[in-house]
């Protein structure tokens, strides 16, 4: 019998330490993305109003994206590259251009934009992954308020990420998840992210504001019809 409770202690161990691991790294891309988003209010980027579409090589991966929608003026020369970000005007799905140049300079909580990075992939789950494996086993018992068609749910104390949020997709055997940073107080509009896993070894995200999240229906939708538009094949 002791021999059962070391084996069942140290698998639960083993558990919890993988578990929380997979969930910081998670999160540090949530805090990755907000503090690229922070660089753009502050004018950090590289932008072009040219829509003409630019051969873009992602490891390994030839996708065509239009050039007015990559951020980045190295990503654009038609190099490979390991990942590409985009910047996505919304709910029109076009790139930037003169006319929209002050909807991308948006601060608020509710921007007309959203911000895809499709790159190598890194991780062994994506979001929707990440629900059963990690996040479901360190939510509290307190459900949050959430758009409809989703379901929010609060990380614990033991996540390392107390007061940080889940929202998923009910009912579904992939759900659309997402993962938002905690409100911190400070008025600065909360950042929240989603993850995809996609053919030729790519994984994709998509994040934007919290504001957004009643839209979550239509921006997953958007991101879809983008992507195979750009040639990413979607599992």
């Amino acid at each position: 019998m002791r021999a059962r409770v070391r084996t069942y202690d140290r698998a639960s161990w083993f558990f919890r330490i993988t578990a929380t691991f997979l969930l910081i790294a998670a999160a540090l891309l949530v805090v990755d993305f907000g503090l690229r988003w922070t660089s753009d209010m502050f004018g950090v980027n590289d932008r072009s109003s040219e829509p003409t579409p630019v051969p873009v090589d992602v490891a390994g991966t030839r996708l065509t994206i239009p050039g007015n929608m990559i951020r980045y003026a190295n990503d654009r020369t038609g190099e490979p590259v390991n990942r590409v970000d985009l910047v996505v005007h919304w709910p029109t799905l076009g790139g930037f251009t003169n006319e929209t140049a002050r909807d991308f300079a948006d601060a608020s909580d509710t921007p007309p934009f959203f911000y895809l990075t499709i790159q190598k992939r890194e991780s062994a789950t994506d979001s929707a992954g990440r629900l059963s494996s990690v996040y479901q086993h360190f939510f509290t018992d307190r459900r949050v308020p959430a758009p409809a068609g989703l379901v929010g749910r609060e990380l614990s104390e033991d996540s390392g990420l107390a007061g940080e949020e889940v929202y998923f997709e009910a009912g579904s055997t992939r759900p659309f998840t997402v993962h938002c940073m905690h409100d911190d107080g400070t008025g600065f509009p909360v950042t929240c992210m989603t993850e995809i896993h996609a053919g030729g070894d790519l994984s994709v995200q998509l994040r934007f504001r919290k504001g957004l999240l009643p839209q979550w229906q239509e921006l997953s939708r958007g991101m879809s019809a983008l992507l195979v538009s750009f040639g990413v094949f979607l599992n």
